[in-house]
């Protein structure tokens, strides 16, 4: 594995919370992101994974390449980013009014930000538990956010319990840690609004981004948390049980994984990524899917399948399974097939 492949490894080990099958997700995008690079070129004669790019969280700039390939990258790419605000679900009440919504519908997404505040890079929602990573200053600041019920098992997502020797008072008392390379780690927790249990941490010199953090977070408000994608049709027994976005590059690309699985825990992941500027020039269909392209890679990995809807300008939108445990091929066609994804991509405020 190259110091690349470790690098995207480790920043997408850190975007998978809750149930997901981490190992296997990040371990399966990595080796995507490397076939699809072997697979197709393109157009302008340069070679990247969508995957890689989010994954790696870097920043490039015209004609530049990015840091670890030797693959020029394609005016368009990088550009200015600007705050990914969600879009509002209205009638959602926000996280203050039901502390015992808190991640239990991958739909909503409960963290907000104050306007003009920080800017989000990412988020997830699973199994009782949200997650955001955040930037302030040019620092990364996770937030985690859950309920009281949740915290009553000892060691329940990593957040510390309210009972038992390894209780926190969620005080807002800050505490230091030594991280990898002896880089100081800080973490605070605290309840922002009765019956919501929060906890943030920031690596680097001082806990500042911290209390800014604390007081950016809004909890007065639901928003979408798979932002342009809507899964309308599933197979019997069958729902979405996480749901990851990662926008920290927009508007030149973000990307959102929502994992579907029934009550055997047979699934798929569903992924989407936007990049407005097309990179790959995509393979020829060999499936329809209700009258629209597709493209199905019984060998996308040495585990698992792949099939593609290839109609949906300066995006990708597919589903991915393993060929022991997950859906059949025509139970991933009856997930794509209810797929719904909005016109206007570049645009959260239309979806």
């Amino acid at each position: 594995m190259t110091d690349l492949d470790e690098r995207i490894v480790l920043t997408l080990r850190e975007h998978a919370e809750g149930p997901v099958d981490g190992g296997r997700l990040l371990v399966g995008a990595v080796r995507r992101g490397r076939t699809r690079v072997r697979r197709r070129r393109v157009t302008a004669g340069a070679t990247l994974s969508v995957v890689a790019l989010i994954g790696a969280g870097v920043a490039v700039g015209p004609m530049g390449r990015l840091p670890g390939l030797n693959h020029t990258v394609t005016p368009g790419l990088a550009e200015t980013t600007v705050a990914f605000l969600p879009p509002l679900v209205d009638g959602a009440p926000g996280a203050a009014v039901r502390p015992d919504q808190i991640g239990k519908d991958p739909a909503l997404l409960h963290i907000g930000l104050a306007p003009g505040g920080p800017r989000f890079l990412e988020w997830n929602v699973a199994g009782g538990k949200e997650t955001a990573k955040i930037d302030i200053g040019g620092r990364t600041v996770t937030i985690e956010l859950t309920s009281a019920d949740v915290l009553r098992f000892p060691g329940a997502w990593n957040m510390p319990p309210l009972e038992g020797p390894t209780a926190n008072l969620y005080d807002g008392s800050v505490v230091r840690a030594v991280g990898p390379d002896n880089v100081p780690i800080w973490r605070r927790y605290w309840q922002p609004a009765p019956g919501v249990y929060a906890g943030a941490s920031v690596p680097g010199t001082d806990e500042g981004p911290l209390h800014e953090a604390a007081a950016a977070l809004r909890l007065d408000r639901a928003y979408g948390c798979a932002g342009p994608v809507r899964l309308t049709d599933l197979p019997a027994r069958a729902q979405v049980r996480t749901c990851s976005s990662v926008v920290g590059t927009f508007p030149a690309a973000y990307a959102v994984v929502l994992h579907v699985s029934d009550d055997q825990d047979r699934g798929v992941s569903v992924e989407f990524q936007y990049a407005r500027t097309a990179l790959m020039v995509p393979p020829p269909a060999n499936r329809t899917i209700g009258g629209r392209p597709a493209y199905y890679d019984p060998s996308y990995s040495p585990i698992a399948a792949r099939l593609e809807l290839l109609d949906i300008p300066q995006a990708q939108l597919f589903a991915a399974f393993n060929h022991e445990q997950s859906f059949s091929e025509a139970e991933a066609t009856t997930v794509l097939l209810g797929a719904q994804v909005a016109e206007h991509l570049d645009r959260p405020d239309t979806w």
